[in-house]
C-alpha cells in the first residue's frame, strides 16, 4: 500500500522575506509588490544631479561679477535646481529601491544626507528671497 505523498509548496524565487525596515520602506517609496527593475536608468539622475552642481557652484558664482542683479537671478535658479535635484533624487532613490539592489540602505541614507543639504541650502535661498 502506498502511502499519501505530502504537498508543499516552496516559496517562489521572487518573494523573499523582507525586514520591517524594508517593508516601512517600500511602502513609503511606493514600491512595495513591485516587480524588481533594472537600474540603467538612474543614470539620467545622475547626470541632471552633476548639471545642477555645475550650475549652482561653478557656473552662477563664476558670472556673479558680470550679471548686474546677481542676486535677483541667483537665487531663483538655486532654488529650482535644488527643488529640482530633490525630486530627481527622490526618483533614483525609488528606482533603486525597485531593483531591490543589495545596498539600497547605504544608498538610502546617501540621499537622505543630499536631501537635507539641499534644504539647508533651499531655505538660506527663501530667506535670502524675503530679506
Amino acid at each position: 500500500m502506498s502511502t499519501p505523498v505530502e504537498t508543499t509548496t516552496a516559496p517562489s524565487a521572487a518573494v523573499r522575506p523582507r525586514s520591517a525596515a524594508d517593508r516601512i520602506a517600500r511602502h513609503l517609496l511606493r514600491v512595495e509588490g513591485a516587480e524588481p527593475r533594472a537600474l540603467m536608468p538612474l543614470k539620467g539622475s545622475l547626470i541632471i544631479s552633476a548639471i545642477r552642481c555645475v550650475i549652482t557652484y561653478a557656473i552662477i558664482p563664476a558670472m556673479a561679477p558680470v550679471i548686474s542683479g546677481f542676486g535677483l537671478v541667483a537665487r531663483p535658479v538655486s532654488l529650482a535646481l535644488a527643488i529640482v535635484a530633490g525630486v530627481m533624487a527622490v526618483v533614483s532613490l525609488r528606482r533603486v529601491w525597485l531593483a531591490d539592489w543589495a545596498r539600497r540602505w547605504a544608498y538610502t541614507v546617501f540621499i537622505l544626507v543630499v536631501l537635507v543639504l539641499l534644504a539647508v541650502a533651499a531655505a538660506f535661498d527663501v530667506r535670502a528671497l524675503l530679506a
